[in-house]
């Protein structure tokens, strides 16, 4: 009797962990450089590949319209593996999504984050979940940091 008790707790704690375990969530940071308060501005997490957007604007958020300086944004785990880049955009119809006909308003900071399903996917040295590559061999794979944004010049 002792032995089904302890199986059956090893077996609620091992379902109960499914949610912790097999997922990777993460949240990226950085600086937000001469973005001017009060344009409707907000970022998205969109698909990049081969050098053009991927219209997916469902994880925009709303900057704090007074431009704090920085952003921290929740990277999704409910996406395909592959490249993103975190862009501040202008809402042109105020729907909170990034869509075809908003303007990008950041700068290609040469930096791609990748999300992939296991350890060297994609690039070598990534790991499973979300990592920072910067076009080297430099990939951050736990604090994902220093993904600084500046304002195109218009």
């Amino acid at each position: 009797m002792k032995k089904i008790l302890a199986v059956a707790a090893l077996g609620s704690i091992a379902l109960s962990s499914c949610s912790i375990f097999g997922t990777k969530s993460a949240a990226v940071s950085g600086q937000l450089k001469g973005f001017s308060p009060n344009q409707n501005l907000q970022l998205a997490v969109v698909g990049y590949n081969q050098g053009k957007y991927v219209v997916d604007g469902n994880q925009a958020q709303v900057i704090d319209k007074y431009l704090s300086g920085g952003y921290t944004l929740t990277l999704p785990r409910n996406v395909p593996y592959g490249t993103y880049r975190v862009i501040v955009f202008r809402d042109a119809n105020n729907n909170g999504s990034y869509d075809l006909g908003d303007t990008i308003l950041s700068k290609d900071n040469g930096k791609l984050l990748v999300y992939v399903a296991k350890d060297g996917d994609v690039f070598g040295g990534t790991k499973y979940g979300w990592n920072i590559y910067n076009g080297s061999s430099d990939i951050q794979t736990t604090i994902l940091n220093n993904y600084d944004l500046e304002a195109v010049m218009q």
